[in-house]
């Protein structure tokens, strides 16, 4: 059977998984790109580093962001939600949210690329460098549906 997700179901899907995919556009070329995240209820947070994925966001902010499940090709659930993209420069609201996304992404097995380059203090508190180059930001979200299947297991 094919169907809608409900809101909450939406909700959480969002704030169960690590991985999603942004969508965005620099007008010639669509872009999706998976990315590790932490979904607050609102936003969408995540981090990267300098690059075109970074600068292509800063001139056109309007994003699409999906996630998804899947347990076999008959029983699926998939989120997709519209928002736009903000960068996080103020210091301390960045620090909390780079500290929420790691301890997220720490209890996840994850590859070297998906932690940016810092660690955690004997008290386990995130400790970041001035210099850190890592990209801090939200996607605020507008707007989230939701489809699903669910049939035989395969």
């Amino acid at each position: 059977m094919l169907g809608i997700l409900k809101e909450d179901t939406i909700e959480k899907i969002l704030e169960k998984n690590v991985v999603g995919r942004i969508g965005f556009s620099d007008k010639e070329r669509m872009f999706i790109i998976p990315v590790t995240y932490l979904y607050t209820g609102k936003y969408i947070i995540a981090h990267s580093r300098e690059g075109q994925k970074i600068s292509i966001l800063r001139k056109r902010p309007d994003v699409c962001f999906q996630v998804e499940e899947i347990d076999n090709l008959s029983n699926w659930r998939s989120v997709l939600a519209w928002g736009k993209y903000e960068e996080i420069t103020d210091k301390k609201e960045r620090y909390y949210a780079l500290d929420l996304l790691l301890r997220k992404i720490n209890r996840t097995r994850v590859s070297e690329t998906a932690l940016p380059e810092h660690s955690f203090d004997a008290g386990g508190h995130l400790v970041i460098p001035d210099e850190l180059k890592t990209i801090v930001y939200r996607i605020h979200i507008k707007e989230a549906t939701g489809r699903f299947e669910t049939g035989e297991d395969e």
